[in-house]
């Protein structure tokens, strides 16, 4: 398997770096931050490595303008990739490099003959003159079949995706060219016929007699309009159950200069039966923008075979799309990360659920006093109050420490709790109980939340760590508010034994089996261990193992909050 590990961009654009991205070890990274902090050009950076992403973004606008801006004289533009290669992989990657490149033959046969070969290799690009070099390997030294060697390892690296507002509109006509040229969407369509059949070519319809064309546009226009209405039921942008796209194949010109093109358009029928036709680019934005992703993520030429990761990059992905379709995203772009990588940049606190995004797998995108942009894990992030507001407001919407009525009407009770992790545990451990954790950022802060749901009238609770600072936010709570509040809604983590904060709920020997099953280190945090566990696919079947210590504890303090099973 030949798979990326990760990138390091340089000087590109307010980029100085090194700035390196994960996309192996960590297959989900969401990026955020105020306007105009890199989020993008972050993504324009990685999309620029692959030679074959040159004529894509708007015919090339990630290789416009790369040099490092905040420099006079400043070095090129450097955009490296880490990638692996297994051992078989690469004796056949020489080998065809061997045949294809006769003149370099004996300097490939030298390389063959190393005894240890190395799995991991890394790749620069240079943006200004589109050139790829390798990095030397311990004792190896490439020479002339550097160049070669670098061409042939990116041929059979996984395809990188962007997803941005779609500048790159979608042609009213996609003309049919050379075979071996087919790029953009003509490639897109390429594969639609080759997914419907292996045995249909979009470039043998010219040669086709008319009945025989109609016959396999019929079966492509089935396939397309089955893999779109299938994606349609997942977003629901609108009222209807099915779309239709009509595909068509049309020639224009005199005999000596013909040229062949496919059309889509939008099919629409009315109430009494009539069909009304449109440009794909008519529709709403919100359509627009899921035509565009389904089919390439659906129908992309580079994606057969699965060659390890695909790197999905996505900028402001739903920005068009309806509250509820984003947060469908949401969980599509969560399970696209299980086999692929997929970076993101949004605003969208519904992009952040965090019952579906692990808080770990978010950065900020920031930018110095002096320009540079630099990424960091938010847990990291050390801007100044301001920013930090601004910066991470759609993760406070997303944790909902900033909550609004509307989003807890529907909840019979909401629980406020010190904070994500106490929030984390409780929900895995509620069982059945329709309530909702609201996590607050520390022991004072909870009297603040207290304020806006008694305001809302909505049914509550608020506990705190029965340790020192738990018992005097809440002395401190009870002075503010009277009766009924007090005895009613303000509670204290249930006393028992040395059980006096949230993590003595659980039994030693449940934390340990936790580290266990999700082969963390024995000495791995409360806190991360908890994380792990919350966002782990077997998080039910591993809560079944949990000892009946730990349940007990857990339901004690729901019985101490009166909260209903």
């Amino acid at each position: 398997m030949v798979y990326y590990k990760a990138f390091v961009i340089s000087n590109y654009r307010a980029i100085e770096g090194p700035l390196r991205i994960e996309v192996s070890k960590r297959s989900l990274t969401s990026v955020i931050g105020i306007n105009e902090s890199g989020k993008t050009t972050i993504l324009h950076a990685i999309f620029a490595f692959d030679h074959f992403n040159d004529k894509l973004n708007e015919n090339g606008r990630h290789l416009r303008d790369t040099a490092n801006l905040l420099s006079t004289s400043p070095p090129p533009a450097m955009v490296e990739a880490e990638i692996h290669i297994d051992r078989e992989d690469l004796v056949d990657l020489l080998d065809n490099l061997e045949k294809d490149q006769p003149d370099i033959k004996e300097s490939i046969s030298a390389l063959k003959k190393k005894r240890v070969l190395p799995n991991e290799w890394r790749i620069r690009r240079n943006l200004a003159t589109r050139a790829y070099s390798v990095e030397p390997q311990a004792g190896i030294d490439l020479g002339e079949i550097e160049s070669f060697l670098a061409q042939e390892i990116i041929k059979r690296l996984p395809y990188t995706l962007f997803f941005d507002d779609f500048r790159d509109k979608v042609d009213e006509k996609i003309e049919i060219t050379d075979p071996e040229k087919a790029s953009g969407w003509l490639s897109i369509i390429k594969q639609l016929f080759l997914a419907t059949d292996p045995g249909l070519s979009v470039f043998k319809l010219k040669t086709l007699e008319v009945r025989q064309r109609k016959t396999v546009l019929a079966k492509v226009r089935r396939k397309l309009n089955e893999t779109l209405t299938h994606e349609w039921q997942y977003f629901r942008l609108d009222d209807r159950e099915a779309l239709e796209i009509s595909i068509d194949y049309v020639e224009e010109g005199e005999a000596d200069s013909l040229r062949q093109y496919i059309k889509l358009e939008v099919v629409e029928t009315d109430a009494r039966g009539d069909q009304h036709f449109f440009f794909i680019s008519d529709r709403s934005k919100g359509f627009y923008w899921f035509f565009n992703f389904v089919m390439k993520l659906e129908f992309n030429p580079k994606l057969v075979g699965g060659a390890g990761k695909t790197i999905y990059l996505l900028d402001e992905p739903g920005s068009y799309l309806h509250a509820f379709a984003q947060q469908k995203l949401c969980s599509k772009l969560r399970q696209l990360s299980s086999h692929s990588a997929v970076i993101y940049c949004t605003h969208s606190h519904y992009l952040l659920d965090p019952d579906v995004i692990p808080l770990n797998s978010i950065y900020v995108a920031d930018k110095d006093r002096n320009g540079r942009i630099s990424l960091v894990q938010i847990s990291n992030y050390k801007g100044s109050l301001p920013e930090r507001r601004s910066a991470l407001q759609p993760v406070f919407d997303a944790l909902q420490i900033k909550p609004f009525a509307l989003d807890l009407a529907g909840i019979k009770q909401t629980v406020i709790v010190e904070g994500i992790y106490d929030r984390l545990a409780l929900e895995m451990f509620k069982e059945n109980r329709d309530l909702f954790t609201l996590p607050s950022v520390g022991a004072t802060s909870i009297k603040f939340y207290i304020s806006l749901l008694v305001a809302w009238q909505l049914n509550f609770r608020a506990l705190w760590d029965n340790d020192a600072e738990g018992r005097k936010c809440f002395d401190e709570a009870g002075s503010l508010f009277d009766e009924p509040i007090r005895s009613r809604c303000l509670r204290l983590l249930p006393s028992s034994g040395s059980k006096r904060i949230l993590q003595d709920l659980f039994a030693g020997e449940d934390l340990k089996m936790f580290r266990q099953e999700l082969s963390l280190d024995h000495a791995c945090s409360f806190e991360r261990t908890i994380h792990a566990l919350f966002y782990d696919e077997r998080r039910s079947e591993i809560l079944k193992r949990v000892s009946s210590t730990t349940w007990s504890a857990f339901r004690e303090v729901f019985e101490s909050l009166s909260l209903e099973k």
